[in-house]
């Protein structure tokens, strides 16, 4: 196998930051019931070798990466029966240990660029941490490969699962069609006149002041969106991320917008790999097909803009930027996700929930520890004149993610965008 694109750019990060965590992802899964071992440890083999990425090993020479086979090992086993997960300060050791695995960095001597931890607890339960590096992984394939464990335990070592999609083979396909995708956003984005949507300028010498706002939501609010979105005849993604755009339009006098909305375009797929990308869609009076009114141009950008991923989204930002003089920081200052999984099941008697690492809610940590960061403490940094929206409607927790800059924000502006945006979606005005 050849790096893609998008892993050479990957690669480029890595050379800089080589030996932090900062490149990779992961997640930590809370098992619950009556526990089989060896049988888990299979299926994590199983779903490693099913996919290519994760069957591949990684060897670095320098700044030159190359691929190869790779020999799995079954995940790593812990035995903590010292600790439980339903008190409040072994929670919190159990977070702290699972956190330091985590930012473990993998040597890149020839290993896949995946590895599994198992944690087994007093109570009989344990916690799954899966690490991968995104050289093999984006969020989407995250999902993928939570969905593969759950069913390889259910099978069993007995029954194989399926073959997947290659993740070569993908990317062949998306090279046939580069050309004519060229085309298509070579067109689509022509014009674009770059607004600023922002209430301010930056100011000579200022840095990315990053900063996050967020807000519960009403949990009868996931129903309405889904009965809204059906009235409309759209997704729920679809239906948010209009109401966005039209809200930034009427607030900026803006008449043409550039936003991006994750995709992971994987109706035809079960491939496992960095994918999942940006979806551009324009939108405005000014924009093609303006006529259409922003629910249709985001339904309509979003279908093309999937059907046109031979071009990846960094490509078409140096189309902007260099062929067409856009600056970077202008492109794509809105940028829309919705969630609605809640990351559990249950298979043949042993749950698999999502365990946040990262929990600021103050209830399981240790004492003495903070309960979160201080009203007004940056979040994480974030390009000048973007914004950022997530809205997670897991039944769990759900709320409004809101992360913008500073020099382009402020404070008072998210925090009146934000309410418009959840009035607009309450009554209805999507």
């Amino acid at each position: 196998m050849e790096l893609s694109r998008q892993q050479q750019r990957l690669w480029e990060v890595e050379c800089l930051v080589r030996g932090s965590a900062l490149l990779h992802t992961g997640i930590a899964l809370r098992l619950d019931g009556m526990l089989d071992e060896k049988r888990l440890s299979h299926a994590v083999t199983a779903v490693f070798r099913r996919h290519e990425l994760l069957d591949t090993g990684f060897h670095a020479d320098g700044e030159t990466l190359t691929l190869g086979p790779a020999t799995h090992h079954e995940p790593r086993v812990l035995h903590r029966p010292d600790l439980y997960a339903d008190r409040a300060g072994h929670l919190a050791e159990i977070r702290r240990s699972a956190a330091a695995a985590h930012a473990e960095v993998f040597p890149l001597a020839g290993e896949p660029l995946a590895r599994a931890q198992l944690t087994l607890l007093g109570d009989g339960g344990g916690v799954l941490l899966l690490t991968f590096h995104r050289l093999v992984m984006d969020l989407f394939s995250l999902h993928q490969v939570v969905t593969d464990l759950q069913e390889a335990y259910r099978l069993g070592p007995d029954e194989p699962l399926p073959p997947a999609d290659r993740y070569s083979a993908l990317l062949a396909a998306r090279e046939h069609r580069r050309s004519a995708d060229w085309e298509f956003w070579r067109t689509e984005l022509s014009g674009f006149p770059t607004p600023w949507i922002g209430e301010r300028r930056p100011e000579p010498g200022w840095l990315p002041d990053g900063a996050e706002l967020r807000v519960p939501l009403d949990s009868a609010l996931s129903a309405l969106l889904q009965a809204n979105a059906r009235a409309a005849r759209c997704t729920p993604t679809v239906y948010v991320t209009a109401a966005a755009a039209r809200r930034v339009l009427e607030r900026s006098g803006a008449t043409d917008l550039v936003l991006g909305t994750m995709s992971a375009n994987r109706m035809n797929s079960d491939a496992v790999g960095p994918l999942a990308q940006a979806v551009l869609v324009r939108v405005g009076p000014s924009a093609p097909h303006g006529d259409q009114g922003v629910l249709a141009q985001v339904r309509r950008g979003l279908r093309e803009g999937m059907a046109h991923q031979g071009v990846e989204f960094e490509e078409i930002v140096d189309l902007l930027t260099d062929g067409m003089g856009v600056a970077r920081d202008d492109l794509a200052p809105l940028s829309v996700s919705v969630t609605a999984d809640s990351w559990q099941s249950s298979v043949a008697g042993l749950t698999f929930t999502l365990f946040d690492l990262d929990d600021d809610r103050g209830d399981g940590e240790a004492d003495g520890e903070a309960e979160g960061e201080a009203e007004g403490t940056a979040g994480p940094v974030v390009r000048p004149s973007q914004l950022d929206l997530e809205f997670n409607l897991s039944g769990t927790r759900p709320q409004l993610v809101l992360t913008y800059d500073r020099r382009c924000f402020g404070t008072p502006w998210c925090e009146r965008f934000a309410a418009d945006l959840l009035a607009d979606l309450a009554t209805g005005r999507g």
